[in-house]
């Protein structure tokens, strides 16, 4: 028995809980235009009417996918086999090569609700890291519903309203659509207020206030999960300048009254704890990158 496969025995062991099912963004592409996107949007959509499971949020991108998930493991692990299947089966109909064999994923349990919070956060902050929009605007994740009246501005009919092979051909299934799922008709996209349920997640963030909040400066818990799921992060400068600015109220401290060596000592902190590279620490500790990159690898340091 391989490695991956000892994984997948461990992940069938777990009992029922919640679950951050992230699927290997580096071995390949899964959606490549709009409509696989929404294909794969619609295949999330099936999950809870196929696996005892339920979808609590997502997000597809073009190379993976996040979900946050509650059931057994072993459910958990029959999802990622199944939406495996499914983004396969379209790559090969549009005219792509199939993923490679060993094409994986990665279940981190949620064990306790600050957890929670931290890989919704996650999630709901993926697509900003790569696109250039606001966190909680993207049109394939969960989040653009969360604490929003965005949903009121689509244009919805519900599933009921389409003939049987309408929606055959909408979902690629033969199981049943429940007739109040809306779906979006010029995408052809089922929407997330109908096959998400926000409700563990309302309970954690009580106000749209504390989730945004969490959403843009909860830095600290994105390099936590980014660590967990294995993917890497990268901070704008302003992002930076906001990092420092709160760990020196922390420390009751101004920039402009530490000494160069304690800047130094900052800036390995920062690069440890957020990933932080020396050249945008640099530019928010206004010290030379050289400086900084030497005080990273320096003993003196990293004690």
């Amino acid at each position: 028995m391989d490695k991956r496969q000892k994984r997948r025995a461990e992940y069938k062991s777990w009992k029922k809980g919640y679950y951050h099912l992230c699927t290997d963004g580096k071995k390949g592409t899964i959606c490549h235009d709009e409509a696989e996107y929404v294909y794969l949007v619609n295949t999330i959509s099936l999950l809870d009417l196929l696996f005892p499971v339920k979808v609590h949020f997502y997000e597809v991108m073009r190379s993976h996918v996040h979900l946050l998930l509650s059931g057994r493991g072993a459910d958990c692990v029959a999802v990622f086999d199944y939406v495996r299947s499914r983004i396969n089966k379209r790559l090969v109909t549009d005219g792509h090569p199939p993923l490679p064999a060993d094409y994986d994923f990665k279940l981190i349990p949620v064990v306790d609700e600050d957890q929670m919070r931290n890989n919704a956060v996650y999630i709901a902050r993926n697509a900003s890291e790569v696109l250039n929009i606001r966190p909680g605007t993207y049109l394939f994740g969960s989040s653009l519903v969360f604490y929003s009246e965005a949903s009121r501005l689509f244009e919805t009919i519900r599933a009921g309203d389409l003939s049987a092979r309408a929606l055959r051909n909408m979902f690629k299934t033969w199981s049943p659509i429940p007739p109040d799922r809306p779906i979006h008709p010029g995408l052809g996209m089922a929407l997330p207020q109908g096959f998400v349920d926000f409700d563990v997640l309302y309970k954690l963030f009580p106000t749209a206030k504390e989730y945004e909040t969490r959403l843009v400066k909860d830095y600290e818990a994105f390099v936590e999960i980014a660590d967990q799921v294995g993917e890497e992060i990268v901070f704008s400068v302003e992002e930076a300048r906001d990092i420092v600015d709160m760990e020196l109220l922390k420390s009751g401290r101004s920039l402009s009254s530490l000494s160069p060596d304690e800047k130094c000592e900052q800036a390995v902190q920062l690069n440890r704890r957020f990933r932080l590279d020396a050249l945008t620490l640099s530019r928010v500790l206004f010290i030379p990158a050289r400086v900084i990159s030497q005080a990273i690898r320096s003993k003196r340091y990293n004690k």
